[in-house]
């Protein structure tokens, strides 16, 4: 009787353990192609933008708030683009700074679809490091929905939800 009770105990704790080990996120579940709301901290400013990424070099972002709501930055893959109020001027290469949060969060998450470059931390957090500059993502482990992107040499936060792709 004990000889069964302890096997029937065993299986109970694998079974278990392997379920919970199913339950984590993993660098090959994310999803880097999206549409949602972004709620962006960047050195102590708080910005909310629509953000879209179809492909590494192909995004968008548009300000929904603050001085430059209707502001849009476009990387089409084929160049880039900056439009407000119905006036857009186009460039082959992006013109923002290096230290823009929008041209950091795209280089961030087009560095980290490449294969390898994410590592396992804990629960639904991944990181890496890109030239230098960690970086930590968190996803949800059902939908493999990017949740949040941290670069902290950086003071950059972003939260992303109300995903409509």
């Amino acid at each position: 009787m004990r000889r069964t009770a302890y096997c029937l105990f065993a299986i109970f704790i694998i079974f278990s353990v392997s379920a919970c080990k199913a339950q984590e996120i993993q660098a090959a579940d994310l999803n880097f192609s999206f549409q949602c709301t972004a709620d962006i901290a960047y050195n102590g400013e708080k910005i909310v933008c629509a953000f879209n990424r179809d492909a590494p070099g192909r995004a968008s972002v548009q300000f929904l708030s603050g001085d430059l709501n209707g502001l849009t930055y476009d990387w089409s893959g084929e160049g880039f683009s900056v439009s407000y109020s119905g006036i857009s001027a186009k460039s082959d290469d992006c013109v923002l700074p290096d230290t823009s949060f929008a041209v950091i969060l795209l280089q961030i998450l087009d560095y980290a679809e490449k294969s390898g470059s994410l590592v396992k931390t804990h629960g639904d957090e991944l990181s890496g490091s890109m030239n230098g500059t960690d970086f930590t993502m968190t996803a949800d482990k059902r939908t493999g929905q990017i949740k949040t992107v941290s670069v902290p040499q950086r003071n950059l936060t972003a939260k992303f939800y109300d995903y409509t792709q």
